[in-house]
């Protein structure tokens, strides 16, 4: 029985190991001799820059490597926009050039393209440099009202020496003094008014590090994520920084303020050994526009006390719009800004804001009333108005959090006429005011 055990045994072994042969050498022959290893195929795909090398004679050794880096998405730029005349679309990312250094060389390139330097050109010379990258509406509400002779970088750069001379030429007349009436607008031609606003604009971006230190509209952090659109914009505000540089290095370093004549030192309310050579500066600035504010420039004639911490001004006390900028109409259209109006605190009370709408309604309504003296028209930008009115200006969350404001809802402009319209306004000025404000929200699309 053993033996008979054993044989079968044997037998099963002998089988098992035969099939097993069979099996082996069937697989053998189906797979092809030329077979890539699953590691080299992953290779390839992992690394398009490494080409692997093949035993099979048919295919060609040079293989061509293929650049598989991601594409940005090209955005739509209006024609002979700086966008488009400056091929924004091409640029890389702004935070990664950045990182890299090789931002300076980007702006170097676009710069090299008489395109895009004419569309720069063409962009920014009607710019006011006083407003240029004002965020707060404090600042923004001095474009509500329409000016003959706005400030703007073309003027300032048309003749920066010449109005050293101006201004120098003034100060030695004794009629050019801040001492006596508040202002005189029949001595803007013989006191050069404009000069001393131009003279102190171009000391405070040239020589003070305003385009350096100026805010960006917009400015994103690489942490916040910014979007393709985004980055646009900030690209281009830096080709506008740039170009403001290139500008200014042209500029005569004689026209620096180091030495003010002597006649400035008698009306600073201060010894002048009390300064130091830049809070000097800063307060000539300062005095120089008010000077250009009391001798009829009107567009010295709307800046505040505060332009920043690098910033001066305080026009507003000397020109003829004092009366208005110091009314309680003027501080109810800066508050029933949209800004004021999302985010929470007292601005962002729904009556508070209703009260503001009406009393900015009728300072707009006042303003459309003719005056027998030119002087005293004030004629506002109606579609400025409205951007304040009725879009807050964007704010970051990160902004907000540091702030320590959030947001509410937010009444569209639409339900604060209808609530004002609900008050039962029967001056027939107001009510045309009113359906102006509706009819321009609605062009701009800000109305609901």
């Amino acid at each position: 029985m053993r033996r008979t055990l054993g044989v079968r045994v044997w037998l099963c072994v002998v089988v098992l190991g035969l099939g097993l042969c069979v099996v082996f050498s069937v697989c053998v022959l189906l797979i092809p001799r030329d077979q890539a290893s699953p590691n080299d195929t992953a290779l390839e795909i992992s690394d398009p820059g490494v080409v692997v090398p093949s035993s099979s004679p048919m295919i060609d050794p040079a293989v061509t490597v293929v650049d598989t880096l991601p594409q940005l998405p090209r955005l739509d730029f209006p024609p002979g926009s700086v966008e488009e005349a400056c091929k924004l679309n091409e640029f890389p990312l702004y935070w990664v050039a950045y990182k890299e250094g090789t931002r300076v060389e980007v702006h170097k390139s676009a710069l090299e393209s008489v395109e895009c330097r004419t569309a720069l050109e063409n962009s920014i010379k009607t710019i006011n440099p006083y407003l240029w990258g004002a965020r707060t509406y404090e600042h923004r509400a001095f474009a509500f009202i329409v000016l003959d002779e706005p400030l703007s970088f073309e003027r300032i750069f048309t003749d920066p020496s010449g109005d050293l001379v101006r201004v120098q030429d003034a100060l030695s007349r004794p009629e050019c003094s801040l001492k006596g009436e508040k202002n005189n607008q029949e001595l803007k031609d013989i006191c050069h008014a404009e000069s001393f606003f131009n003279y102190a604009i171009i000391n405070h971006l040239c020589f003070g590090g305003g385009y350096v230190r100026t805010n960006w509209p917009e400015y994103y952090r690489a942490e916040d994520n910014p979007t393709l659109k985004q980055d646009r914009v900030m690209w281009k505000q830096s080709l506008e920084v740039a170009w403001l540089r290139e500008k200014c290095e042209k500029i005569d370093p004689k026209l620096k303020i180091t030495e003010v004549h002597p006649s400035l030192y008698e009306l600073m309310s201060s010894p002048r050994n009390f300064f130091d050579d830049s809070t000097m500066r800063l307060h000539t600035q300062e005095l120089l526009i008010r000077l250009a504010a009391k001798f009829g420039d009107d567009a010295a004639g709307l800046t505040e006390g505060r332009w920043g911490r690098v910033r001066s001004g305080g026009g507003y006390k000397f020109g003829r719009f004092a009366e208005l900028l110091d009314s309680k109409e003027w501080e109810s259209l800066i508050r029933a800004g949209a800004y004021w109006r999302a985010y929470n605190g007292k601005w962002s009370d729904r009556e508070l804001s209703i009260d503001n709408f009406f009393s900015a309604f009728n300072l707009l309504a006042k303003s459309d009333i003719p005056s027998r003296e030119r002087h005293d028209e004030i004629q506002f930008d109606w579609r400025a108005v409205v951007q304040h009115l009725c879009v807050p200006i964007y704010e970051r969350p990160i902004d907000e959090e540091q702030m320590g404001i959030k947001r509410v809802d937010l009444q569209s402009c639409k339900e604060i006429v209808h609530e004002i319209r609900q008050k039962g306004i029967t001056f027939p000025l107001l009510i045309s005011t009113v359906d102006k404000f509706e009819r321009v929200a609605l062009e701009l699309g800000v109305y609901e």
